[in-house]
Parts: structure tokens; sequence; C-alpha cells
């Protein structure tokens, strides 16, 4: 679930609550600067991914195709249906994104278009990434549907706060709360090496006040400022506080409802209090979206599989074939299955005559 950076676009007629933007001068140095800066990104996701997939290969080394096929033997078939129901479910939640930006911006939409939206930009972005597929599709839908260009960069925005909230918010209540179990080479890095103070330990419960801190800031924000804040041409106007709270409430649900699948998909003989919980789980796939997010790799190839296994690992290597095959059933059932559905809506909006008039409207 990651969200591309905003590129200068020629303003249109906009919601008052859509985000206001100077563009840029558009010359030729600027282009020719810009098209640089498009490659250089399109060059260091590939290379992430190399890097990543080769840390993948790197740790599974030893690791047998019979290791996995274990896996696959040991998942029972009520798990790989729980997994189904709950990816229904966390889809049908995932509008909810859609329906806080929508509302938040005073304008109105379908409940069937907000979730077609919904299903395709979240389906398409978890495959192909929000930098190549995900916005792009969202874009086109939008666009059909009756949005300006600023209109949905301030959609894509609210979606964007949105999904940073419900992490920081899971974040710091795992780490503050929750029992986590990482293996040592994962616990390395909470420590930095200083020539000043010596070596620092960053602890668990450091990180989680960091997380909550954020959130409990931006609720704050929301309550005390109502009016629209000025920065070097850009205006942003907070939410107010109830849907700032729905923010937090449905995009927790989301990453609950996502790592509850990917938990289920497990072998049933490597979880448990004494060996792979839930909250080590929850902060491995944590992380593995923020550095997807991080780093633009379409779908987090590579980033999602390497952070899984150094997080879930034990200490042999007996661990390592369940935790792959838990990933291969994740991305088919979380996924693939709901790309395919995503076309599917795709195709039906593009070319259903019954989809030709936008039922947009300014107001609520």
């Amino acid at each position: 679930m990651a969200f591309p950076d905003q590129s200068d676009q020629e303003p249109q007629s906009q919601s008052p609550y859509a985000p206001t933007m100077v563009p840029g001068d558009g010359n030729g140095a600027g282009s020719i600067l810009g098209r640089f800066g498009d490659g250089f990104k399109f060059t260091a996701v590939i290379a992430v991914m190399v890097i990543a997939i080769w840390f993948v290969s790197k740790k599974l080394k030893g690791v047998t195709w019979d290791d996995v096929q274990r896996g696959f033997d040991n998942l029972p078939t009520s798990h790989i249906v729980g997994a189904l129901l709950l990816t229904g479910i966390n889809y049908l939640i995932l509008t909810g994104y859609d329906w806080i930006a929508i509302r938040f911006m005073k304008k109105r939409l379908s409940f069937p278009r907000m979730m077609a939206g919904a299903i395709v930009g979240y389906a398409s972005g978890n495959v192909l990434g929000w930098l190549f597929g995900g916005n792009l599709a969202r874009y086109r839908m939008y666009s059909k549907w009756g949005f300006s260009t600023m209109e949905i960069i301030g959609l894509v925005s609210i979606l964007s706060v949105t999904f940073w909230l419900g992490l920081f918010l899971l974040a710091g209540i795992a780490f503050l709360a929750l029992p986590i179990h990482l293996p040592p080479s994962v616990q390395e890095f909470f420590k930095i090496e200083s020539k000043l103070f010596g070596d620092i330990e960053l602890s668990q419960h450091m990180f989680g006040s960091i997380f909550l801190g954020c959130v409990a800031a931006y609720l704050a924000a929301c309550l005390l400022v109502r009016k629209p804040i000025r920065f070097k041409g850009l205006s942003i106007a907070l939410p107010p506080f109830r849907l700032s709270a729905m923010q937090l409430v449905v995009s927790a649900l989301d990453f609950l409802l996502a790592t509850t699948t990917l938990y289920v998909l497990l072998p049933p003989d490597i979880v448990g209090p004494d060996k792979i919980n839930f909250s080590t789980v929850l902060i491995a796939y944590l992380t593995a979206q923020i550095a997807a997010v991080l780093t633009h790799v379409p779908g987090g190839y590579g980033l999602l599989e390497g952070i899984l296994i150094a997080f879930l690992e034990g200490p042999t290597d007996d661990r390592k074939g369940s935790i792959l095959c838990a990933v291969i059933m994740f991305r088919i059932i979380y996924y693939l299955i709901p790309f395919c559905v995503a076309g599917l809506l795709y195709v039906i909006n593009e070319y259903s005559p019954r989809l030709k008039q936008a039922d947009i409207s300014d107001g609520i």
C-alpha cells in the first residue's frame, strides 16, 4: 500500500477543500531535469528491487523446494478459506479511505463507485506499485467521474495521511505494549554507534513513543487548528477531529486485517506464543510496508519476503521454507486475486454505457 510523490499539475476547477498548489514554469530546462529525475527514480527502484531479491536469495540459501512444499502440506484448508474471507473484508474496509477523503473534500460519489475506485486503486498499487499503476488507475477512474486533476491530487494526499496514521498507531502500540520477539540480527539495527556518546541502543519503547507522539500531534492539530495552513504556495486544510479519528480507525483496521491474513497463512507448527507471535508478524509487515512506500518498489517484491524472513526466522533454518510458503500464498490471496477483480472493475468502468454519466457533485 505505497503512495508516490505528487508532481506539479495544471490547476483546474476544484473543491475548496482540495489543496491548492503553485505550478512550475514548465520551461525546457525544467522538463529536461524532470525527465532526468524520472529516469533516476526508475533506476533507483530497480536497483533496490535487485538488492532485495539478492538478500532474499542469500537468506534462503540451503532452503529447498521440499521445505516450502512442507509448509503447503501443513497449512490447513480452513486457514486458506479464512485468509480469503479476511481479504474480502479488508478490501471493503479500504473503501473507507476514499469515503473519508471524498467527504472531507465535500464531494458526492455513489458508494459503488467509491468501492470500485478503492479496489482498483489499492489492488493495482499492491501488484504494480503506486508509482507505476495504483495512482494512474485511480486518476483515470476519478477523472472520468468528474474530479479535476487538483482534486485527485488532494484525494491522494488525504489517502496518504490516513495510511501513515494507522501505521504509526499500530507500530506505537506494538512497540510499547505487545511482546515482540526479534532475532539478534534484527536487534542490531536498533543500535547506533556514536563517537561522542558511545553505543546507543534505541529501545522498542522509544520507537513506540515517537510513533504515538506523531499520532497525538496530528489529532491535536486537527482539534485546534481550524484555518488552512499555507506554506510555499501550498494551502492545506486539516480535517475535523471526527474525520481524523475515523482515519485512525480505518487505517488501523486495514493493517490489522492484512496482518491477520498473513498470520493465518503461516503453518500452525511455526506459530505460537513461544514461536512466531502475532505482534512480531505485525511489526514485520508494517516495516515491509514502510520500506515499500519509501523505495516505491512495485508490490514490495523482494522487500516483503526479505523483511519477513529476517524478522521471523528462528535460530535454525527450518522456518524459512514455511515463511516463504506463507508469503507466496499471501501474494496470491491478498494481491493477485483482488488484482484480477480490479481489472474486471476497471474494464467495466471504461466500457459500460451505464457509467458514462458521472454522479459526482459538490456538497454533502
